[in-house]
């Protein structure tokens, strides 16, 4: 069975035409071409059972579309289209094989639909965009890790020195970070969610995955209301300059948690309240920057040096009070509402 869906998947790609992409205008879909004409992404058609018929006429049989996430039944029995008039991106497993889709809808609500769980794709290590990169990948390109596949194509189209790769929402699982580790070949990795509490929460909480695998993780903050996929649309160049100038995910981690205490750092409890909560995360910063964001809280706090040291080292070993939590980076990303 996990033969047939995976003979399935590659079936349905032969659907992709290039006039399917006419009508698809105003968010640069004309860029996603390329990749269709390599069989990396598909475009399915509008129309209630045209893969469902192609596959049909292909061999395969109801029970493996189904079982391979293509179709669903409507109330009177009939097999129907899973992914009508989606531009859909092909997810894959650790081995780089197609095992499900993710989908865009060009207006529709949800935005996104993914393939449902099957004996062969579970979306927490499946990720998008690996596949199309590993050439530049083996030549040293840095992954960087964003919300959806449109904004890993983004990233990709930038040049050969960034691979942009999409967990399909803002949860970044321990297998996805794995996978990206395992095609990865130098030790660094980016994180760029989109610019909103979400995206950037989500960043957060991803950062003790992502440094279990890569020595050094960095963050990217775009712009509020951005996403790389709307940022290379409007200026390229501007994307391009955010991701040169990514710094230490833990930093970006310190600073979200810093804000979440301005309306009390007036007082000393607030103070001492934000620096406990931050000095876990100052430790795991890379050596070379602690002295300076030690120097830097003490500014920011208005405390002494020493005290800041103090709480810094007592804090080793320490969880963060929040932020990057095991229990957040260990959910289910599947119930992830963001989840494109």
């Amino acid at each position: 069975m996990r033969l047939r869906q995976r003979s399935t998947a590659d079936s349905c790609r032969a659907m992709a035409e290039p006039g399917l992409l006419t009508n698809w205008s105003g968010a640069g879909w004309v860029l996603c071409w390329p990749l269709i004409a390599r069989g990396r992404l598909v475009m399915h058609p509008d129309g209630w059972s045209r893969l469902v018929d192609h596959l049909r006429a292909a061999g395969f049989d109801d029970e493996t579309m189904l079982a391979a996430g293509l179709a669903k039944p409507t109330r009177s029995g009939y097999l129907v289209d899973r992914f009508r008039d989606r531009l859909t991106f092909v997810a894959h497993d650790i081995d780089l094989r197609p095992v499900g889709f993710v989908a865009r809808a060009r207006a529709a609500d949800p935005k996104y639909v993914n393939s449902p769980r099957t004996q062969i794709y579970a979306k927490r290590r499946s990720p998008v965009g690996l596949d199309a990169q590993q050439t530049r990948l083996t030549r040293g390109a840095i992954p960087v890790v964003v919300e959806g596949p449109t904004d890993a194509l983004a990233i990709s189209l930038l040049g050969d020195e960034w691979a942009g790769a999409s967990p399909c929402g803002t949860a970044i699982t321990r297998e996805q970070a794995a996978i990206l580790r395992l095609h990865a070949v130098g030790d660094t990795v980016i994180v760029m969610l989109d610019g909103d509490p979400s995206g950037r929460h989500g960043a957060e909480r991803a950062l003790d995955a992502l440094s279990a695998q890569f020595r050094s993780v960095l963050a990217a903050e775009l712009p509020s209301g951005d996403d790389p996929a709307s940022l290379f649309r409007s200026s390229p160049g501007l994307l391009r300059a955010t991701l040169t100038n990514a710094r230490p995910g833990f930093e970006f981690a310190i600073d979200l948690e810093l804000a979440r205490w301005n309306k009390v750092l007036d007082h000393l409890s607030g103070q001492v309240g934000a620096l406990r909560s931050v000095a876990p995360l100052v430790v795991k910063l890379p050596t070379e920057r602690i002295a300076g964001q030690v120097a830097r809280l003490a500014r920011h706090l208005d405390l002494e040096e020493r005290i800041v040291s103090r709480e810094v080292l007592a804090s080793v070993g320490r969880r963060p009070r929040s932020g990057a939590l095991r229990g957040d980076l260990e959910a289910d990303p599947d119930l992830d509402s963001r989840s494109p």
